[in-house]
């Protein structure tokens, strides 16, 4: 999908307590659509390839909390999205884990959001089967604003790009729209970090020549 297009119309898993539950699970499944999470909000979403992996936990879900502030306050981002093509328990024991407070899940089990974003890709070579392509977007009511995508989504890559979608990445391209800067993609700056010893791309910030 590309910027000004309507968000697929999806549903997304939640469990949630049910007071009238006893026993060990005390939760129920409760169903939520598109228009549900994202109607009447301003929104950043971004995808992971899966809960528990390297990249992600590392640095993507943990620096979108730690700019979590500065996505909604400096910037009137209203909520932040964590989408993965993994069911709500995993996601919430890999939330858990990392202790995130404010970003929220957006569980996509199925699938079906990535698939219908274009951004549904295999990685079975990895014993990982079909996962989302690493992105995020930014949400105005249902439609996508703007898409940070890693360039060229492909099945089994033998390496994980992660530039476009650092929030580092977007909170430039959030300063110089607020600043009425322009904001070419060309103007957001790569460095690089390490991960396990390992170079990891991730795009941030870059001071004006």
């Amino acid at each position: 999908m590309r910027e000004n297009e309507f968000l697929p119309d999806c549903k997304f898993y939640y469990r949630e307590n049910n007071p009238n539950f006893t026993g060990i699970d005390k939760t129920d499944w409760v169903i939520k659509t598109t228009n549900d999470i994202f109607k009447d909000k301003k929104c950043l979403v971004f995808s992971v390839p899966g809960p528990f992996t390297p990249l992600c936990s590392a640095f993507q879900l943990p620096n979108f909390e730690k700019h979590y502030n500065d996505f909604k306050f400096e910037y009137g981002i209203d909520e932040v999205y964590c989408h993965s093509v993994s069911d709500i328990f995993v996601m919430k024991a890999w939330f858990k884990e990392k202790n995130i407070k404010n970003v929220k899940i957006l569980p996509d089990g199925n699938g079906d959001f990535a698939r219908l974003l274009g951004m549904y890709v295999n990685r079975s070579d990895y014993g990982m089967g079909m996962r989302s392509w690493r992105c995020a977007f930014i949400t105005d009511n249902t439609k996508i604003e703007y898409m940070f995508s890693e360039p060229f989504p492909e099945d089994n890559l033998d390496h994980d790009p992660y530039n476009e979608s650092s929030p580092q990445n977007i909170l430039e391209y959030l300063r110089r729209k607020k600043a009425g800067i322009d904001i070419k993609k060309e103007h957001l700056y790569p460095y690089n970090v390490a991960v396990d010893g390992e170079e990891a791309r991730v795009l941030g910030l870059k001071d004006d020549d």
